[in-house]
């Protein structure tokens, strides 16, 4: 559900900005002629305040996501802290745009053009987010020194084990591990199972990833096994080898 809510988050985000175009150029297309009070002054300093905020927000944030996530890029937390930049940078350009129109009322159309750049930049920073767990949820596959690393791992937990396949792809932000070794074809079954469950074990432990298949052969395999067993003729063929 962590991808699929930053994906909604996204496209509220987007249609509000797009919303707030729409009334902008109509503001700088049949312009308001009211002129704003000097009390409208306190807004200025409530909009300072907000900025503050946002940005303590962000950086507390930012610790909270170094210190949970191990290294490890938390999708919420990432969202969390684009929102609390967006809103900074949103009050900040308001708070600019209001100042100029109360020492000059000629600069009327800055809050209008401030309210179209900021939506714009908006826009294009939560369609990079949305274009990221969409990348994730179909399935990317994991960085090579990530799979490397699964091998070594592997590799170093049992003398006479050797790695056929190692698949890393994304199940979300995080990551599905599919692990084939080979065993020598005496291995007893007990040992066998044992080092499986060790092997599951060791790489479900790492932060980033979610799940992790082992299986364990006698050989290795010159063919893929599941794309044997979508064809039937693969499979009769192969089975019948065995």
């Amino acid at each position: 559900m962590e991808p699929i809510g930053v994906l909604i988050c996204s496209a509220l985000m987007g249609m509000a900005s797009f919303e707030v175009i729409k009334e902008s150029i109509t503001e700088l297309v049949y312009p308001d002629n009211n002129l704003i009070e000097e009390g409208d002054l306190s807004s200025f300093w409530q909009m300072c305040v907000i900025v503050l905020m946002k940005i303590a927000l962000v950086f507390l944030c930012q610790k909270a996501s170094f210190s949970q996530s191990k290294g490890f890029k938390d999708s919420i937390m990432e969202t969390l802290i684009q929102d609390h930049i967006n809103d900074a940078l949103s009050n900040a350009v308001a708070a600019f745009a209001l100042i100029a129109i109360l020492s000059r009322e000629s600069l009327w159309y800055i809050d209008p053009y401030g309210a179209i750049f900021i939506s714009l930049y908006i826009i294009y920073s939560w369609y990079n987010t949305a274009k990221e767990q969409i990348v994730q949820l179909s399935g990317l596959a994991a960085p090579t020194a990530f799979t490397n690393e699964i091998k070594k791992f592997a590799k170093d937990s049992h003398p006479h084990l050797e790695v056929d396949v190692c698949r890393a792809y994304h199940f979300g932000p995080k990551f599905l591990v599919e692990l084939e070794v080979v065993m020598p074809q005496d291995t007893r079954l007990k040992e066998s199972h044992d080092l499986g469950m060790k092997l599951q074990y060791g790489i479900e432990s790492r932060e980033e990833v979610e799940r992790c298949f082992v299986h364990i052969d006698y050989e290795a395999r010159p063919y893929d096994e599941h794309v044997v067993s979508k064809v039937p003729e693969l499979r009769k063929r192969y089975t019948n080898d065995t």
